[in-house]
């Protein structure tokens, strides 16, 4: 009998993105507006999962392309350090571009001026000059963009997490630290990103189950494939369920993400191969999903809130939204392919590949 492939393809993966993105707009929209009813905020408090499943996605997708034939300590290093170059490099280009448009358009236009985001005229330039590498955390000119100083953090971690997660038994001990954090000693790491401690656990799982994905081959094709499919469907439902309501003290809130990050990404593979299905939208979505991440605060909290909460209705709340940043991110991206941004990104990604390649040779 064939054996199923369990591993997350990039298709699966811009499922996944899709149902972050989404998630985060239902979150942003009503974690803090308990008026529109329990069900929109108890999924809003759900919808907290994106930040892990964006966090774990990272991790999984780093693993799997990381060259596996690297010898020797000094061309592993060489290796690791260009290999996060060019991650550095795609991150960079993209923000700079959507950070080139929103800002002087929320100055000039909409009167956020530095002054305001940064709350002091003293050392803007230095302030602006950290955002624009994404270093300001929560004090960002968009507060959405924390989540860029938390990401390049753990992109710095990676070859840390990559060599432990390696080994079955480390990689297992790993995980018990990170969930346990005892004595709160990774509470430490907060000065170097916000809510650092937080997602090294679902980064880290990401790396592993990348790693060991023959061992999760092997114990998923034990099991029927429908049967399989029922048990993670519960699960997912379970784990997003005591996150938007928390029935235990000690198991709520960003400690179940991990746990419910895992099931619905293997959920979602999982549903791919028993259905045979492409699911092309949600494809479009996550294709869509780091510009619509990086600009729909601006729509929701900066330029049209009282628009969008003066549309009263939930779903018409969250639509609208949802519309507007996904036709911003079309507008962006159709700008940049005219203007040869691909391009030039490809050739940068290139050049780093090539000293890769060098590296390996």
């Amino acid at each position: 009998m064939p054996q199923t492939d369990y591993r997350i393809t990039l298709a699966e993966t811009q499922i996944i993105k899709a149902f972050a993105i989404l998630a985060m707009l239902v979150h942003h929209l009503f974690y803090e507006n308990p008026e529109y009813g329990l069900g929109a905020y108890s999924l809003a408090i759900s919808g907290k999962v994106c930040v892990a499943l964006f966090v774990f996605l990272s991790g999984y997708g780093m693993a799997t392309t990381f060259p596996k034939n690297v010898k020797g300590r000094l061309n592993a290093a060489k290796t690791f350090f260009f290999f996060l170059g060019k991650r550095y490099a795609k991150f960079y280009m993209n923000y700079w571009v959507v950070f080139a448009i929103t800002v002087p358009i929320g100055i000039f236009c909409f009167g956020r001026t530095l002054e305001i985001a940064y709350g002091t005229s003293d050392g803007l330039l230095i302030k602006f000059i950290s955002d624009l590498f994404g270093l300001r955390g929560f004090d960002s000119y968009n507060i959405t963009w924390w989540f860029n100083e938390l990401i390049l953090v753990l992109w710095l971690l990676f070859p840390l997490f990559y060599l432990a997660m390696r080994n079955m038994v480390t990689s297992i001990c790993v995980t018990v630290f990170l969930f346990v954090n005892p004595g709160g000693i990774l509470d430490v790491s907060e000065i170097f990103a916000n809510c650092l401690s937080i997602y090294m656990l679902p980064f880290a799982l990401g790396i592993g189950m990348a790693l060991h994905a023959e061992c999760i081959n092997k114990a998923f094709n034990a099991i029927p494939q429908k049967v399989l499919l029922g048990i993670l469907a519960l699960a997912t439902f379970v784990f997003l369920f005591l996150r938007g309501v928390p029935l235990f003290s000690e198991f709520s809130y960003f400690r179940v993400d991990p746990f419910a990050t895992v099931a619905l990404a293997l959920f979602v593979v999982c549903l791919c191969r028993t259905s045979k299905l492409k699911f092309a939208p949600l494809q479009f979505i996550g294709k869509h999903s780091m510009n619509m991440y990086l600009t729909h605060t601006f729509v929701l909290g900066y330029f049209f809130h009282d628009f969008i909460y003066g549309l009263k209705y939930p779903i018409l709340m969250f639509l609208t939204i949802f519309g507007i940043s996904m036709l911003i991110s079309v507008v962006i991206e159709f700008a940049k392919s005219k203007l040869g941004f691909y391009r030039l990104q490809g050739r940068v990604a290139s050049l780093i590949s090539r000293q890769i390649i060098s590296t390996l040779n």
